[in-house]
């Protein structure tokens, strides 16, 4: 049964003293820095007071009667709806007993507290709902199957078993949002561009059809233990087909105030200050959409995976026992037979080529670059391995599942590798000097037939066009942080490459390692020169 309006809680369906008044003694935003939270498992994280005002602004603008928080925490949400009108009937749904008890004194005064999972129950219709929904991983969720079946009977869309928890938050608000009624839901970006938003994103489009979005700039990160890039949807139910909706990138909550403003402003919205949502493809990465600054500087008729395979690097499950120095190998009594050179840090490689030399003088600082990968047993591995053993290496995740606990996968050294985690400009290096690499690189892997287009395409990521491209493939976390998976480096456009005799590759390598001696301040500019000279492209200006 739904409760009407969501004026009414009967206890009965709730277990006893789930249902209480808050008192207002204090205030959530102060009481915030005290409160507990379990971040892994609950994905609780309090709302900036800031960006809770802007919320309230959207949900409170037609003055609802009832207003519903369906992961109240400390009633900091709640607190800014107050303040901008006191008549309203508050509500918060909260799951976490010892937050429900700390909310009864936080959240403001006559707030109707609900202890209650609030996808599990039915709350009933609300004309203001503003929420934070818990950033949980389905992985930790451990729905059962007839769950999610039902969710997506409720929903009337398929879900990705991959969708987080903030992702059926969502849709649940829009089930609970009264003809008219306005929300704000402030969640993490990445279901804009991850797999398991699609369907998201279709029914976003498609039927929710959003009045507004905002996605804030990686560098703003809302959130000290988060780190996450951050968007805030403004819906409303009920609105007419074809009407605005609206999106845009914010550097700062001023900006996001900003946008408000004109989402409630009577003289319209200035439509060519903001990106029109409805024309975006749910296939799409919508954060590249919406956060690439270099916007299309040409396209390609290839992308980078007609030529190279893109594989994750090797994983170790123990690197300090698998990983090794220079000086561990004497200490040990092992030799070269008994590993393989191997990059262990995307901090050990730098430059636009990792070269044989750059290896030894890794080696020589004794820097730890050798992978433990035995061709000869002996005494010393014996002894060694035995060593693992007592430390209980084979019990580990990874080296429990190898057929040959101490044996890593069988994985040649890539041509090019091109860095997981980056800021501003990710690194994309040619690897000349046999060594592997574990997982801080993606590994490319020449296709048959392209084994001398290495140099060629390390020249073409490196350059703007190449950064381009790199800009509507990758993956935004917070704080400024990009992360590529194989599959972006693979999707990335590129030009056709004109076909390389070994000798014109060793030429184009060499002129690498030439460029990555200039200065910063003309290194950009001689990439993008040499690679429209060889590449045959229009030199940017």
């Amino acid at each position: 049964m739904r409760v009407k309006d969501g004026q009414t809680f009967l206890s009965i369906y709730y277990k006893p003293n789930a249902v209480e008044f808050a008192t207002g003694q204090s205030n959530p935003h102060a009481d915030a820095d005290d409160w507990k939270r379990d971040t892994k498992t609950l994905g609780q994280v309090a709302t900036p007071e800031l960006v809770a005002a802007l919320m309230a602004r959207w949900v409170m603008s037609k003055r609802p009667r009832t207003v519903l928080d369906p992961a109240a925490g400390l009633g900091s949400l709640l607190h800014e709806c107050q303040r901008i009108s006191g008549s309203a009937q508050l509500v918060g749904v909260e799951r976490d007993a010892e937050t429900f008890s700390k909310a009864k004194i936080a959240a403001p005064k006559g707030t109707k507290l609900i202890l209650a999972d609030y996808l599990m129950a039915d709350s009933g219709i609300f004309e203001g709902i503003i929420s934070n929904p818990p950033y949980v991983k389905a992985q930790r969720m451990d729905m059962p199957e007839a769950k999610w079946r039902s969710l997506e009977e409720l929903f009337g869309t398929p879900l990705d078993r991959l969708t987080n928890l903030y992702g059926l938050f969502l849709l649940k608000i829009w089930e609970d949002l009264a003809p008219g009624g306005r929300a704000a839901v402030l969640i993490p970006a990445e279901f804009l561009n991850a797999n398991f938003g699609h369907e998201i994103k279709e029914r976003l489009r498609v039927a929710i059809r959003p009045a507004g979005l905002i996605v804030f700039d990686p560098a703003v990160n809302l959130f000290d233990n988060a780190l996450t890039t951050s968007a805030i949807l403004f819906l409303q139910k009920s609105r007419p087909i074809g009407a605005l909706q609206l999106a845009t990138a914010a550097k700062s909550v001023a900006d996001g105030d900003e946008f408000v403003t004109c989402l409630l402003s009577d003289a319209g919205v200035p439509t060519e200050k903001y990106l029109d949502m409805s024309a975006f493809d749910p296939s799409e990465k919508w954060l590249n959409r919406l956060l690439s600054a270099d916007g299309d500087v040409t396209s390609f008729s290839r992308a980078v995976g007609y030529y190279f395979k893109c594989r994750r690097g090797i994983a170790t499950g123990a690197n300090d026992f698998f990983c090794l120095s220079q000086g561990e190998l004497l200490e040990h009594g092992l030799n070269l037979e008994h590993v393989d050179p191997c990059l262990t840090k995307a901090t050990d490689a730098a430059g636009l080529v990792f070269s044989t030399e750059k290896l030894t003088r890794l080696v020589n600082t004794n820097r730890r670059c050798f992978l433990l990968n035995p061709r000869h047993n002996g005494p010393k591995l014996d002894h060694y391995l035995k060593r693992g053993e007592e430390l209980e290496i084979p019990k580990r995740h990874l080296p429990s599942h190898r057929p040959v606990w101490y044996l890593p996968e069988n994985r040649t050294a890539a041509a090019i590798w091109a860095a997981v985690f980056s800021r501003e400009s990710v690194k994309f290096i040619l690897n000349t000097s046999g060594a592997k690499n574990l997982t801080c690189f993606h590994g490319l892997y020449a296709n048959p037939g392209n084994e001398n287009l290495s140099p060629l395409m390390t020249l073409f990521l490196n350059s703007t066009w190449g950064r381009s491209s790199f800009s509507k493939v990758n993956r935004f976390y917070g704080d400024g942080l990009n992360k590529l998976e194989p599959k972006d480096v693979e999707a990335m456009q590129c030009p056709e490459l004109p076909i390389q005799t070994a000798a014109q590759a060793a030429d184009v390598s060499r002129q690498l390692l030439e460029i990555e001696s200039l200065p910063d301040s003309v290194r950009q500019q001689e990439i993008d020169r040499l690679a429209a000279i060889l590449l045959n492209l229009q030199e940017v200006r």
